[in-house]
């Protein structure tokens, strides 16, 4: 028995297998086949065992495919990262430049505008020549501080007037509603009076109108006297300071009409156009005089 367990030591199982075949009835051979069972399950064991320690670090192919795949996916996701960081940096550093010349610029400015506002003149408060002048926002509108002072001194001589700028008046003709001073279509020479020159003559004007009233009234009844409009005294005024020129009657009429709409805004002229116009009596001059005269 002892040799037959002996024999069956180290033996495969096939062999085992094909001996208990042949003897299934004997107790003995089963307890030496289940033996060696246990011994062949318990090495099967081990050498699994040792496979898995073996191959603790390894991993399934799929599982390592995948893996490979989401990697390179990665690899590309994080080079087109790098590929905008660096369009980015680029960037960065040319608005990093422009904003430095920039802050260099407005450095410069900045001091150049103090300097030039602790030297220069300050800048004059155009906004107070609209009462002065009547027209003053359309003609400064789009105007440099140079041509905004040639409006001033036009306005001055009077030359910002559209009658100014002309060489010569057109007639109104001999329609019934032109004055008689003014009457004729002949072309007249402009002569670009200046503001003195109207005062005077509009002073002497009137001053001549008084002494024609009082000769006037000194000779008829003052009861039937009624006093000449200006207008018709302008023409009777320019008739008498200059009798024998027809022509430099109706210049120096119609140079005065456009002189007094120059500078209407002195108040001398503007009362003298006024009664002119028929727009105020003539005792508002009178009046004026008086209070002139008390004023004082």
């Amino acid at each position: 028995m002892d040799d037959f367990k002996t024999s069956l030591i180290d033996k495969p199982s096939e062999y085992i297998n094909t001996i208990l075949n042949t003897a299934l009835d004997d107790p003995v051979l089963l307890r030496v086949a289940i033996r060696r069972c246990r011994l062949d399950c318990a090495e099967a064991e081990r050498r699994i065992a040792k496979l898995k320690e073996d191959n603790k670090e390894y991993v399934p192919k799929n599982d390592y495919l995948a893996l490979q795949q989401t990697y390179d996916e990665l690899i590309k996701s994080s080079e087109q990262l790098k590929q905008n960081f660096r369009n980015a940096k680029v960037e960065y550093n040319t608005l990093k430049e422009k904003l430095d010349h920039l802050i260099k610029d407005r450095d410069k400015y900045f001091t150049l505008c103090e300097t030039y506002r602790a030297t220069l003149t300050p800048r004059p408060k155009w906004e107070r020549c609209t009462s002065i002048v009547e027209r003053w926002n359309e003609l400064s509108l789009g105007k440099t501080s140079n041509e905004r002072v040639d409006i001033l001194l036009n306005e001055i001589i009077g030359g910002n007037d559209i009658y100014n700028n002309v060489l010569h008046f057109i007639g109104l003709g001999f329609d019934s509603k032109v004055p008689t001073f003014l009457q004729t279509t002949a072309s007249i020479r402009n002569r670009h009076f200046m503001q003195r020159d109207v005062s005077l003559l509009i002073e002497d004007i009137w001053k001549q109108k008084i002494e024609y009233d009082s000769q006037r009234q000194s000779v008829e009844t003052s009861k039937s006297y009624v006093k000449i409009s200006l207008v018709d005294f302008v023409h009777i005024y320019f008739k008498q300071r200059f009798p024998d020129d027809e022509l430099l009657q109706l210049e120096w009429g119609y140079n005065l009409v456009a002189s007094c709409r120059r500078f209407k805004s002195y108040a001398d002229i503007n009362l003298f156009w006024n009664v002119l116009l028929g727009k105020i009596e003539e005792k508002f001059y009178y009046e004026n005089q008086v209070l002139s005269v008390e004023s004082k």
